[in-house]
C-alpha cells in the first residue's frame, strides 16, 4: 500500500511535500484548468468513467488537450490505496504559459493526481445535521464556465468564510435570479413531501457525481423527481433537504440561516437515501458493506 498522502505529476510519482509545478504553471497563475474529486475504495474509484466523462467535457469548452494516459495514471494511484478509503483528486492545467491571458500555442498540460485520507468529518454532520447561511455573492449562472469544475473556487472560498462567521457550517449560493443554485462544494435536495428536487445546471449547479446516483437510487424508491429551479421559500418550506458530494455523500441539511428545515432534524428519506447510497458505493467497488 502506498504511504498517503501520494502525489503523481504527468504519470512520475514525487515526493508528496517537494515541489511538483512550475510558478509558471497556468493552474496556478490564472485558475487555468479543471479537476475531479474522487472516492477511492478498495483501491477502487467509484463512478470513475463518469469523473473522467465531465473532465473530459470540461478540457473541451477550455481547449486544453486531454492526455491519453489521463485513465491509467488515476487508476495507478488508486491501486495504491487499496488498503484504505481515500480521496483522489485529478487536476489538468493548461501548462505554462508567457505570461498574460492568451495561452501559448501548442502548450503541454500539466497533469496531477494526488491521493489522500478522506478528510475527518464528525459524525454530528449526519446525526444533527448542517446549518447554512445563504451567502451575500450569487453563483453566475451564465458564466462562460457554469457548469464546468474548474480550479477557480475563491468565490465558494468566500463563501465559506462568510458562513463560518455567521456561525453556520455551510453556505448556500443563489443564482443571479434569487433560485437555488448550490452549496459551496455540494448539491442541494429538496425533499417537498410529494417530489424531490434538484436545483437545474441552468441555475448553476454542477453536474454533480453523486448528484446523479441520488437522482437513481430515488427513482429505484419509487421517489418522485425533478430538476427544476428551487427558490429559498419553497427550501424553508420543505420537509427535508440533503447536501451531496463526493466526499461528503449525503448530509442533512436542518437549518437555513435561524429557520429549522422540517423538524430541524435528519429526515426519514435523508436516512434512506443516505443508506442507499453507502450500498451503492461498496457494490460497484466490489467490497462487501460489513468491511470497516
Amino acid at each position: 500500500m502506498t504511504a498517503l498522502p501520494a502525489v503523481w505529476v504527468d504519470g512520475r510519482r514525487q515526493a508528496a511535500a517537494g515541489p511538483h509545478v512550475s510558478a509558471r504553471d497556468r493552474g496556478l497563475t490564472l485558475a487555468d484548468g479543471v479537476f475531479e474529486t474522487m472516492r477511492v475504495r478498495g483501491g477502487c474509484v467509484f463512478r470513475l468513467d463518469r469523473h473522467l466523462t465531465r473532465l473530459a467535457g470540461a478540457l473541451a469548452v477550455l481547449q486544453i488537450p486531454a492526455p491519453s494516459d489521463l485513465r491509467a495514471w488515476v487508476l495507478e494511484a488508486a491501486a495504491g490505496a487499496a488498503g484504505a478509503d481515500a480521496s483522489l483528486r485529478l487536476t489538468v492545467t493548461r501548462g505554462l504559459g508567457a505570461g498574460g491571458v492568451a495561452p501559448t500555442a501548442g502548450g503541454q498540460p500539466t497533469v496531477i493526481v494526488t491521493v489522500g485520507p478522506l478528510p475527518p468529518s464528525s459524525p454530528a454532520i449526519y446525526e444533527a445535521g448542517l446549518s447554512a447561511h445563504v451567502a451575500s455573492g450569487r453563483r453566475n449562472e451564465r458564466a462562460m464556465t457554469a457548469g464546468l469544475k474548474t480550479l477557480a473556487y475563491t468565490d465558494a472560498v468566500a463563501a465559506l468564510l462568510e458562513a463560518t462567521r455567521e456561525g453556520a457550517d455551510e453556505a448556500l449560493l443563489l443564482d443571479t435570479e434569487g433560485h437555488c443554485s448550490e452549496a459551496t462544494a455540494s448539491n442541494l435536495f429538496v425533499w417537498t413531501g410529494d417530489l424531490l428536487v434538484t436545483p437545474p445546471v441552468s441555475c448553476g449547479a454542477l453536474p454533480g457525481i453523486t448528484r446523479a446516483a441520488v437522482l437513481e437510487l430515488a427513482r429505484a424508491f419509487g421517489v418522485p423527481t425533478a430538476e427544476r429551479a428551487v427558490g429559498l421559500e419553497e427550501l424553508l418550506a420543505a420537509k427535508e433537504a440533503l447536501l451531496t458530494s463526493t466526499l461528503r455523500q449525503l448530509a442533512p441539511l436542518v437549518r437555513v440561516a435561524s429557520q429549522p428545515i422540517g423538524g430541524g432534524a435528519p429526515g426519514v428519506l435523508t436516512r434512506q437515501l443516505a443508506d442507499a447510497y453507502t450500498a451503492l458505493v461498496a457494490r460497484e467497488c466490489r467490497v462487501p458493506r460489513d468491511t470497516p
